[in-house]
């Protein structure tokens, strides 16, 4: 709780003031553990969404080059938009002697992503957009917080032409500007974000102790550590299938732009006696965007102005042919 203090006669807090932050206070926190946005980041962005309406000025993370492609399009943006999650990771049992995927740090990071894209998606929704352009998804931990997660997302909400609205509501994208209007220009409708994390264990065989050992070993030759390898692919395998469902979920065709993010640390296991191996422990996050083929959308796009990366030296190439025409005659 965090009270506004009054200095006056008495130097003490308003007790009205602290009465009602602890109500804000009390409410805020429900609406978290509801999956929500607090109080005062819906009311900021209510406020936001009807100043939008009076065309006041807009906030965005867009570039100059992403915003001259897009309002080519129609596009009118509104506000930043972003949403959080810290999330804390649980303690699983994990038998060390054979592959196996730690089911409670995967959740932890898909449950902290989910929070993060509904609370974006409910402060486009409060702000009356129609997309979310320009995302940028963060995630990390923090000393202050050991054993938890954070993600973070944040984009810029606009509203569409109407032939470029969903009857779904506010569509997320992990594009930016440019390969937005690159996909709508191809006639291809974005339908939404698609992620998903997978945390595998991978212990190490006798093979790979020996080809790690330097002294009774095999470490003097090149050679693969196959249980390791195996490790990434059961991540990879794990994270793609869930986007992949996802996507059908969505009525998407594919999915584009798809970024992987891969995390492998070493886990020392000491055996009997003084015998030790080290395991791996592999994180894998798979990001991307889901699309629908949609060829009415290239007409829309068609009619804005197509940019050029191609400098044309015609105009001052003859230009400079006429003077020394010119020139000769005199």
């Amino acid at each position: 709780m965090s009270p506004r203090l009054r200095f006056g006669r008495g130097g003490g807090p308003d007790r009205e003031e602290e009465a009602e932050q602890g109500r804000r206070d009390a409410e805020s926190l429900a609406r978290l553990e509801q999956g929500h946005i607090p109080l005062a980041a819906a009311e900021l962005a209510r406020t936001s969404g009807e100043a939008a309406s009076g065309r006041a000025p807009f906030a965005s993370d867009l570039s100059v080059s992403e915003f001259a492609l897009l309002h080519s399009l129609g596009l009118e943006p509104i506000t930043l938009v972003v949403g959080s999650s810290i999330f804390h990771v649980g303690w699983q049992n994990v038998f060390y002697n054979a592959p196996t995927e730690f089911e409670t740090v995967s959740h932890a990071y898909n449950e902290a992503r989910r929070l993060a894209l509904g609370r974006l998606l409910e402060e486009a929704q409060t702000v009356g957009a129609d997309a979310v352009v320009g995302m940028r998804i963060q995630q990390g931990a923090h000393d202050w917080a050991a054993g938890a997660v954070e993600f973070l997302a944040a984009g810029t909400a606009v509203r569409l032409p109407e032939e470029l609205r969903s009857t779904r509501g506010p569509v997320l994208t992990a594009l930016d500007g440019q390969e937005f209007w690159q996909l709508v220009s191809a006639g291809i409708r974005p339908v939404g974000v698609v992620a998903a994390t997978s945390v595998h264990y991978a212990p190490a065989t006798a093979q790979t102790v020996r080809a790690m050992s330097g002294v009774f070993g095999s470490s003097w030759r090149n050679q693969e550590l196959p249980d390791y390898t195996e490790g990434f692919y059961a991540a990879r395998h794990k994270a793609v299938g869930a986007v992949r469902h996802q996507a059908q979920e969505l009525g998407a065709d594919g999915i584009v732009g798809v970024q992987f993010t891969q995390h492998a640390r070493a886990h020392l296991v000491r055996q009997i006696g003084t015998m030790e191996r080290e395991d791996l422990i592999v994180t894998l996050h798979v990001l991307g965007t889901a699309v629908s083929d949609d060829p009415a959308l290239a007409a829309r796009a068609g009619a804005a102005a197509t940019p050029s990366t191609v400098l044309s030296l015609g105009s001052s190439l003859a230009a400079r042919t006429r003077a020394r025409a010119a020139r000769s005659r005199l």
